[in-house]
């Protein structure tokens, strides 16, 4: 009885053998597959090897059979449209080379400086009280009482451009009752480009975000010139933006640029606000 039990003992331990070298023999296989095909966390050596030869042998543009190389050629192509013209100056709108008519055509002492959006029908200065931050919010440009208001910023802002953060603001009813024109994907993306002029400089700006927001007042939350805050809320634009905003990531400013937003109301919503935001893309002498 003993040796016909161990003869059975000796044939389960061969038969457990086999079954474990089987299973080994399946994991390796498993690995050198997942290994071969890249699966490991950066693919195998050779396959690497292989990858750069190819990279150094392709020029941008070049089929490498998997349609992956035509991104690099649209990526060098879109890196080339960002550069607008070769100078400043050749991004003004003909005519438009300062704002010295504009700004002789007032006598408010309050305007300091002219926003003008191509195609947009907004073309008109922008104001600023040192007595009452919200003045212009229930007067127009002239001073006298309207409630469509004018544009204008607080005298928490520099009248210079200077500031991290810029906001003007403009009644939806007034000079910014066509600034949701920007919710438009068309005019978003045809018109990356508007223009702030003051006496002696223009300011080229680069729209990058267009979408409705809460109403809080982002300057008193995020500061005018504390970089920590400024490249937190930058960091979460984004993120706040809702259903049906707009924003090119290709344009985000980063926290050494200075960034304009433009702010208005929504009707039937007094807890929004729609922005159109946009970095500072150049500065030019006014001519």
């Amino acid at each position: 009885m003993s040796k016909k039990n161990g003869g059975g003992m000796s044939t389960g331990i061969l038969a457990l053998l086999v079954g474990i070298a089987a299973l080994l023999c399946i994991i390796l296989g498993v690995l050198m597959y997942m290994d071969k095909h890249g699966m490991l966390g950066g693919g195998s050596a050779t396959e690497a090897s292989e990858e750069a030869g190819n990279a150094e042998a392709r020029p941008v543009g070049a089929d490498d059979g998997t349609g992956q190389a035509q991104v690099g050629a649209d990526a060098a192509e879109d890196a080339e449209s960002e550069d607008y013209a070769e100078s400043a100056y050749d991004l003004l709108p003909e005519g438009r080379e300062s704002g010295e008519k504009e700004l002789a055509s007032t006598d408010n002492p309050d305007v300091y400086a002219w926003l003008y959006i191509p195609e947009s029908g907004i073309d008109d200065p922008v104001l600023q009280s040192s007595e009452d931050a919200f003045y212009y919010s229930t007067h127009n440009s002239e001073g006298a009482e309207d409630p469509k208001g004018a544009l204008y910023t607080q005298s928490i802002n520099s009248k210079d451009f200077s500031d991290n953060m810029t906001v003007i603001y403009g009644s939806n009813t007034g000079a910014f009752s066509r600034l949701s024109v920007f919710s438009d994907p068309d005019f978003f993306d045809s018109h990356p480009l508007f223009y702030i002029y003051t006496e002696d400089k223009v300011y080229i700006y680069e729209t990058f975000a267009a979408y409705e927001s809460d109403d809080r007042h982002i300057i008193m939350f995020y500061g005018t010139d504390n970089d920590d805050q400024y490249s937190v809320y930058l960091s979460m634009i984004e993120d706040n933006m809702g259903i049906g905003g707009l924003i090119d990531t290709d344009c985000l400013p980063g926290p050494d640029e200075k960034t304009l937003t433009l702010s208005t109301g929504v009707n039937g919503r007094d807890d929004r606000r729609f922005l159109v935001q946009a970095r500072l893309y150049e500065v030019t002498d006014a001519r």
